[in-house]
């Protein structure tokens, strides 16, 4: 085997059926769980447990042998490929820096970069390499790789969902682009490759709506309209959302104003604050002095989170005073989700990283749900970061104990798992976290997408049993910020005396009861919320 440094690298080609080349020659790898290897450790970039190795590679097999197998198949791959490619350190393994060019992780840094640049215009010559690369980029990520391994399956799941939400943002910028320079019919192109990808977008198709109008192609608005009518009715049974209506009549009467939510670019500017854990996705809105930062439940997505009519003028009515920072933790929505850990001390450095990154000294912090848990350990320990703790709905402690009898024991919460996890992809639970709006179609329908977009049901599942042995309680005593916390009175989702028990630990908590069953923040009365969070923040500000 010839292991001489100076061989050149290996490229991995993931888009499309996975190729390993050597230069220009294709090394024709036709062992599947080898190319899984590969592919893992490749996206990874760090070392994995060969326990967990053998899980995703040999689900049934016993460990003695899993190792077996898997020491035979690092050196086949070895072998074949007639170089070293691995670096074992105590029981974990991992790909030798630099050993091979994978063209996933190209295009990852290269369009995080293109997103994080704002509305900044794209040369043509750039124009013209980003439409290529879109063109590759958009094949199945490891096209027919499979081999009866749930766990893998799940774990390319998360991969091409990852892919495909920051393949989506490449493509609104690069139809702004496109549209900037004149060449609208590539512009349609990017927008009809949205749709691919997301069939009930509807910004999608406001989108293409207005690309159609600047042609003047009345009969392409009709359509595009009538395919959004369609799609939605087919699927969720509701009719387009009244701004897409709205949207819709203005193209047609040809006022030509862009609409509200024609693309999340117009309100926010979305960023990656990188880390050594993985990428955070965060946005900002607003450019108030003070920074207020939204640390959510177990579930987000930035993008079609802003889709809500609600939480979108929640936020715009925040954003008056404050600079708003939204953001999805590793794990969920358009944030990295290969080696998320669903604990607070994860969530929290998720936190600290996004200040950093955007230059943030201190801010007030929202925590709502399991959210609060992080705000409060935050507040705890990194207290010359926390302005003060704005906390809905939450609780100190994750699960049922003597001295906190408010919340689910492990057996019932697993019933209660299982039947959110059976139900995944529609709208599930809504009779927990908002039963006042639980028979609303359009909310039914919003629901089951974010659903399917922030993350998978084995990957929520994990972080849900994860945030359910959550106990921050010791902590609170040494928490010496301000803290408002607010809760409704029928809360079915985190039971309003956890709440009115969490007010007791903390240090000059103010406690107020709220009415109302709704779990969710942004339904029932939101204007009561953002009284108080005006009020007591506005307080702070003249006792400071």
């Amino acid at each position: 085997m010839d292991r001489s440094p100076g061989r050149p690298s290996l490229a991995f080609r993931f888009f499309g059926a996975p190729k390993i080349l050597d230069g220009e020659r294709d090394l024709q790898l036709a062992l599947r769980r080898g190319v899984a290897l590969l592919a893992f450790l490749a996206l990874a970039r760090g070392p994995a447990p060969r326990a967990h190795l053998i899980q995703l590679l040999w689900p049934e097999a016993d460990e003695p042998t899993g190792r077996t197998r898997l020491r035979r198949l690092v050196y086949n791959l070895e072998d074949k490929l007639g170089r070293a490619l691995f670096d074992a350190a105590g029981d974990t393994l991992a790909l030798q820096d630099g050993v091979a060019e994978v063209d996933l992780l190209v295009f990852t840094q290269a369009a995080r970069g293109l997103v994080g640049n704002g509305s900044a215009p794209l040369p043509a010559v750039a124009l013209d390499g980003w439409s290529a690369w879109v063109e590759r980029a958009s094949l199945p990520l490891l096209h027919g790789l499979s081999f009866e391994s749930d766990l893998f399956d799940d774990w390319l799941r998360q991969q091409r969902l990852d892919h495909e939400h920051l393949l989506s943002r490449v493509l609104v910028h690069l139809s702004d682009a496109c549209a900037a320079q004149g060449d609208i019919a590539a512009a349609i192109r990017a927008a009809e490759q949205l749709l691919r990808i997301d069939l009930y977008n509807e910004p999608a198709y406001v989108r293409l709506m207005r690309l159609h109008s600047v042609q003047g192609n009345a009969a392409g608005v009709e359509a595009v309209f009538m395919r959004c009518a369609d799609a939605l009715r087919a699927e969720f049974g509701i009719k387009p959302g009244l701004e897409t209506e709205q949207a819709y009549l203005a193209i047609v009467q040809g006022l030509q104003r862009p609409p509200p939510t024609a693309g999340v670019a117009a309100a926010f500017r979305l960023r990656f604050a990188e880390s050594g854990q993985g990428a955070v996705a965060y946005a900002t809105l607003g450019a108030g002095r003070e920074v207020l930062v939204f640390i959510t439940g177990f579930l987000s997505h930035i993008e079609i989170g802003w889709e809500q009519p609600v939480i979108r003028r929640t936020l715009q009515a925040l954003a008056a005073r404050f600079t708003v920072v939204l953001f999805d933790r590793r794990g969920a929505g358009l944030s990295e989700r290969l080696g998320a850990v669903a604990s607070t001390d994860a969530v929290a450095g998720d936190v600290l990283t996004i200040l950093d990154h955007a230059g943030i000294g201190k801010a007030w912090l929202f925590g709502s749900t399991e959210g609060g848990a992080v705000a409060l350990q935050l507040a705890a320990r990194r207290a010359e970061r926390v302005q003060g703790l704005l906390l809905y709905g939450t609780t100190a402690r994750g699960s049922w104990a003597e001295d906190h009898p408010w919340a689910l024991t492990h057996a019932a919460f697993e019933r209660w798992l299982q039947r959110l996890l059976a139900d995944w992809g529609g709208p599930t639970s809504l009779e927990t976290f908002a039963p006042s709006a639980q028979q609303d179609p359009a909310l039914r329908a919003w629901w089951a997408r974010l659903l399917r977009h922030a993350a998978s049901p084995a990957s929520m599942g994990q972080t849900l049993r994860g945030l359910r042995d959550v106990d921050v309680r010791a902590l609170l005593p040494s928490i010496g910020v301000p803290t408002l916390v607010m809760h409704r009175r029928g809360d079915r989702a985190v039971r309003f005396e956890a709440g009115a028990d969490l007010a007791r630990r903390v240090p000059g908590a103010r406690f107020l009861p709220l009415e109302g069953d709704d779990h969710f923040w942004w339904c029932g009365d939101t204007a009561a919320l953002l009284d108080a969070v005006h009020a007591f923040t506005g307080l702070q500000a003249k006792t400071a």
